[in-house]
């Protein structure tokens, strides 16, 4: 599991005031201007292009993706639409699964592969690669899990969990490296990002069958089956909600300041990006905590979270 899933948060009350156990469905038109994609990208394409596919097929000309697939790579891409493009950022940073082939130039024996592979679990340094989108210097990146699925001569089927950032062509030459044999990745597969996962995404031409028939018939099933609303993409974040009367001024970014909490989940930290929920359980922004879940539970006044991203 990612770090987030291994963790049961729970929801604590600092008044007694009413929240939405969970959010009332969604119209099309909602979904539509304010809603996710959790795309299963094909093998060829680049990401941009099927996210220029999404917006000329649905006719909006506000679309983003997160977290960058090259060509080859297939698997789970998030498409933000219309107002949702600003809740990609929470999802970018946000851990992510593969599966992928390592095929190594000549063949090693398992234990050692095995012992290569525990290596390069935990914190590593990573030096990315020459065509990268970020500056070329040594980062740290962790890994969480790195398990050999199946060998078959050369090619190593393998699965990471890793953090945010990492790239994994780069983590193939280099366990290659460290064996003294060389290797390269010859496929991969993203099965999750974040909260997202391979199981629960949607080819394109589902998406594009699904919107067809909402325009002929104007049913909203057939657009929530394909699109989700933010509020099922921000799992992995501590939450707070807030009374409908401190909306106003966090509309205009104003902070929010503890006598405005309701309630917030015991995994809040201090310094923590913080999804933002009003009393009907809508995802009105993202804030960065100023207290602890321990600090809020005896805070009477003071300031709570720091507005970053408004969204309504």
């Amino acid at each position: 599991m990612l770090p987030f899933e291994k963790t049961k948060a729970e929801i604590i009350f600092k008044k007694k005031l009413r929240i939405a156990k969970q959010l009332k469905a969604q119209s099309a038109d909602d979904l539509l201007n304010f809603g996710i994609i959790n795309l299963d990208k094909p093998s060829g394409p680049k990401s941009i292009h099927m996210v220029n596919k999404i917006k000329s097929l649905l006719e909006q000309p506000k679309a983003g993706h997160s977290g960058t697939l090259d060509p080859i790579v297939t698997g789970v891409l998030p498409i933000g639409i219309g107002r949702a493009v600003r809740v990609l950022s929470v999802l970018t940073d946000a851990g992510k699964v593969y599966r992928g082939i390592m095929r190594i130039h000549d063949e090693v024996d398992k234990a050692k592969l095995q012992k290569a592979f525990k290596k390069f679990t935990g914190v590593i340094e990573q030096l990315p690669p020459k065509i990268s989108a970020v500056k070329r210097q040594l980062r740290k990146r962790e890994i969480y899990w790195l398990k050999i699925l199946k060998v078959k001569g050369k090619d190593i089927e393998f699965e990471v969990g890793c953090e945010a950032g990492t790239y994994i062509r780069k983590l193939c030459h280099d366990i290659g490296e460290h064996l003294g044999v060389g290797a390269h990745m010859s496929a991969l597969r993203r099965i999750q990002s974040g909260p997202l996962k391979i199981k629960d995404s949607v080819l394109f031409e589902v998406v594009k069958a699904n919107y067809q028939r909402y325009l002929k018939t104007k049913q909203s099933t057939y657009i929530r089956k394909i699109i989700l609303p933010p509020e099922k993409v921000v799992n992995h974040l501590p939450k707070i909600w807030i009374e409908d009367k401190v909306k106003e001024p966090f509309s205009h970014g104003s902070p929010i300041f503890v006598p405005g909490i309701i309630a917030y989940t015991s995994n809040l930290e201090k310094n923590s990006k913080t999804a933002v929920f009003d009393q009907q359980a809508n995802l009105i922004g993202f804030g960065i905590s100023a207290k602890s879940a321990k600090e809020l539970e005896t805070a009477e006044k003071g300031l709570a979270i720091k507005t970053d991203v408004v969204l309504i």
